[in-house]
């Protein structure tokens, strides 16, 4: 995809000015543990590297989420390597909460990932086998990235309790806003102090299965846009930092204050980008009759 037909939520996250000073994912390999990914999508440009499947038996045309996901990441680190771990389907001789389980371990101890993004929400009570396995993740120095969840109620003070593995301290969690004025955010985004960064998550266009665009919403859609960023931020430096320092320095440098001043339970420290806060508001004034795509196409939330 051309710099100038980039979709407007990569763009707001500072992607072609990454990729200006080179910072396209080089040597960084990221996990997605989802619902499988169309990797003969001419977008992926050759980018997933293996899949590994626990669940399955449901067409990629039906179960769309996935190729979604990972091709936000690909837009804002088109270098990084991808790894599609499919843990939603009809069939598997794994549940989903243990093919999750399953799938981080792999991502750290055969594929090496430096960073798992997660736009998915296991059951609860939880189980044992996906806590130890995100102490075991954060424990070997991956960045874990989860969509903080759809099940909120619009009110900023309401501490939503059971989107994990978001609100697990070794996680970054991630909710969403909209692409317009100053970033307010999504109705369905759920608001509690693990909330860490704001992302974009309305009206995201990425890639369908098959072939071509479609645009989807939710917090699901506003998590890849951390993980590809990070991906770019880690160019050729992949175990540059920690989890903990590296959440400490998306906080300190890359995040812009938005929704109530200071971090608050919404957005968390702000929104993510690789703009300044002057950059970003006059991103925002030049671009906010424009739409993210010409086509008027159906939108779903995730």
């Amino acid at each position: 995809m051309k710099p100038s037909t980039l979709p407007l939520g990569v763009q707001l996250h500072g992607a072609l000015k990454l990729h200006d000073c080179n910072l396209l994912g080089q040597g960084v390999r990221v996990a997605i543990i989802d619902s499988g990914i169309d990797r003969d999508h001419p977008g992926f440009h050759g980018k997933v590297k293996r899949q590994v499947w626990y669940r399955h038996g449901t067409p990629l045309s039906k179960d769309d989420h996935g190729t979604h996901v990972a091709g936000t990441i690909h837009f804002m680190a088109p270098q990084a390597d991808l790894y599609d771990y499919r843990v939603f389907g009809a069939e598997g001789e794994l549940d989903g909460d243990n093919a999750i389980a399953a799938s981080i371990r792999e991502a750290v101890d055969v594929d090496r990932c430096h960073i798992i993004n997660m736009s998915l929400r296991v059951s609860y009570p939880i189980v044992p086998a996906v806590r130890k396995a995100v102490e075991y993740a954060h424990a070997n120095g991956v960045h874990m990235v989860c969509a903080a969840g759809n099940s909120g109620d619009g009110d900023p003070t309401t501490n939503e309790l059971y989107a994990f593995p978001a609100r697990w301290q070794e996680t970054i969690s991630v909710a969403a806003v909209k692409k317009a004025g100053k970033l307010p955010v999504a109705y369905f985004s759920e608001s509690n102090p693990q909330v860490d960064f704001a992302a974009i998550g309305v009206d995201v266009v990425s890639l369908k299965p098959g072939g071509g665009f479609q645009s989807m919403q939710g917090t699901s859609m506003a998590s890849p846009h951390v993980t590809g960023f990070i991906a770019a931020l880690l160019s050729n430096h992949a175990d540059r930092y920690t989890p903990t320092a590296l959440k400490n320095v998306l906080s300190s440098r890359y995040a812009v204050d938005i929704d109530a001043k200071g971090p608050d339970t919404s957005t968390g420290v702000g929104f993510l980008t690789f703009l300044s806060k002057e950059e970003l508001e006059q991103f925002l004034i030049n671009h906010k009759q424009q739409r993210s795509s010409s086509a008027k196409i159906q939108a779903y939330t995730y």
